[in-house]
């Protein structure tokens, strides 16, 4: 029943941020204009096109594209292959569907556009110059998933570890909010990626890793606090033990009193260290290592 009432919440919330009647994907502007990529018009700015890529030849010169802004253009189902754009901006353009083969985005921005089974491929392009508004994360995270997804694949491909990286931060983003789509919302789901995402930083944050630790050691410490070997004992002993039992050291010089919550609490402090080393290690390995 609980669950009930929280998903009927997330739905309300979800209506109320972006009601049903916007929730169009692409370009909603009927579009009948066509322009050729090997022939773009002077101005700067190319709005409500379709941009053409179907030819058989085209020289070099053409395939640089330097200082245009796209708004609201089509390049869905189009194969974009061995281009270079250079301060270029696309605005509510739609992707969907387009094949990007050996294609290089330098200084590039994206901004609401739309990749819906986009694939990339031996593509260079920073991750971190696609933007999209909140109303994506309620609405669209699947669409951003895939995107960011494809990303990943293409950035680990050629060897771009740290677009990879961030990349994947954002697919795991998306992929969260992905569980309140639909009509089913999976709370707990996302619950369980959002402690996940804050605690491990998406599995790369050495940092949140860090902090994380050194709260849970003074948090333990402060628990063990008096139910160490005596009801003498200081705060700073039961630092010291709780850091020698999470390092999994064990001098064993001081031990918990044998009373059934202080060696209850010893044992939770003991599981919990294996586990978290082992991620912790992976985090490392992850970041640095890699």
């Amino acid at each position: 029943m609980l669950n009930g009432i929280v998903v009927k919440v997330i739905k309300k919330l979800r209506d109320w941020i972006v009601p049903r009647e916007i929730r169009t994907f692409g370009v909603s502007e009927v579009i009948t204009q066509r322009t050729s990529i090997k022939s773009l018009p002077d101005s700067a700015e190319i709005s409500l096109s379709f941009i053409n890529f179907s030819f058989e030849s085209i020289t070099p010169k053409e395939r640089q594209i330097s200082g245009k802004t796209f708004l609201k253009c089509l390049f869905s189902h189009e194969v974009i292959e061995n281009f270079t754009f250079q301060d270029c901006t696309f605005l509510n353009c739609s992707f969907n569907g387009a094949v990007l083969l050996g294609t290089e985005f330098h200084d590039c921005e994206f901004r609401e556009c739309f990749f819906y089974k986009a694939k990339f491929k031996d593509t260079y392009v920073d991750p971190a110059t696609f933007h999209f508004s909140k109303k994506w994360h309620w609405i669209r995270a699947n669409v951003n998933s895939g995107l960011f997804q494809s990303l990943y694949n293409n950035s680990k491909t050629m060897h771009q570890e740290e677009f990879a990286m961030r990349a994947d931060r954002r697919f795991q983003f998306y992929r969260r909010y992905q569980y309140l789509y639909g009509d089913r919302p999976a709370i707990y789901s996302f619950l369980k990626a959002l402690l996940f995402d804050y605690l491990l930083g998406y599995g790369y944050g050495i940092k949140n890793s860090l902090v994380v630790t050194v709260a849970s050691i003074f948090g333990f410490a402060w628990i063990l606090d008096d139910k160490i070997v005596s009801e003498n004992g200081t705060f700073f002993e039961a630092l010291y033990f709780t850091v020698v039992s999470l390092t999994t050291v064990g001098y064993g010089e001081i031990t918990p009193r044998h009373e059934v919550l202080p060696l209850a609490i010893t044992i939770v402090l003991l599981l919990l260290s294996i586990a978290w080393c082992a991620v912790v290690t992976a985090i490392i390995v992850k970041r640095i290592v890699k």
